[in-house]
């Protein structure tokens, strides 16, 4: 009778996912904000320029590039993008010249005016 060997045992890798470090950011997801809608975050950078987007038909100009700023939503901790209109970036480069929000948290509230196509907001500094 032939001796029987004894199955090898699988190599298992313990991988614990907790204890991986994010080395950059590829993809950061969009925090939007809808009329009425308020954000808590911390502003992460300066209020860049994104990529300017082509349109699906032919003929039709390219939408212009939106201006963003990567913050931290407060309310999960997570690296989100704004989209910053032009009320809202005016009204921060006034307040905060040489980008001075970078660092600093915020409440922001969006509102749209009846009748009107730009919206305005309500900015406090917030203190953690």
């Amino acid at each position: 009778m032939a001796k029987e060997t004894p199955a090898a045992t699988p190599t298992v890798l313990a991988f614990d996912p907790s204890k991986v470090k994010v080395v950059r950011n590829v993809t950061i997801p969009l925090l939007k904000m809808a009329d009425g809608d308020t954000v808590h975050v911390t502003f992460k950078g300066e209020i860049f320029k994104g990529k300017e987007l082509k349109t699906s038909k032919e003929g039709e100009a390219k939408m212009a590039a939106a201006d963003l700023a990567n913050v931290v939503d407060l309310t999960d901790g997570g690296l989100k993008q704004i989209i910053v209109n032009a009320v809202l970036k005016s009204t921060m480069e006034e307040e905060y010249p040489k980008a001075a929000y970078v660092g600093k948290s915020f409440r922001i509230t969006r509102a749209g005016k009846e009748g009107k196509r730009y919206k305005t907001y309500t900015i406090d500094e917030i203190a953690l």
